[in-house]
């Protein structure tokens, strides 16, 4: 049985799994939403095994030199997760 707490996607409301570390994490569903201020798809990667980020946009694979995204008209902030990953959050 899995007792991860969950809690409402703060875009969509979804339940999706707790994180202490990203209390405001956006559920997979709307990160794969997120986009630049003109509304152009943003793909956020970790650089190597290692970690490290980037971003670029999906249309041209131009680098996206930002951490800022929109999801749904949000402002979010994308990032190196602690243990790999990119983690997608709601800026305050």
């Amino acid at each position: 049985m899995n007792d991860r707490q969950l809690q409402p996607c703060p875009i969509c409301a979804i339940p999706s799994p707790y994180w202490e570390r990203y209390p405001r994490l956006v559920c997979s569903t709307c990160r794969s939403k997120a986009c630049d201020s003109q509304g152009r798809k943003v793909e956020f990667f970790n650089v190597s095994m290692d970690g490290g980020f980037q971003a670029f946009l999906a249309d041209t694979q131009e680098e996206y030199p930002s951490h800022i995204c929109y999801i749904e008209g949000i402002k979010c902030w994308a990032d190196e997760a602690r243990f790999g990953g990119i983690a997608i959050e709601v800026c305050d």
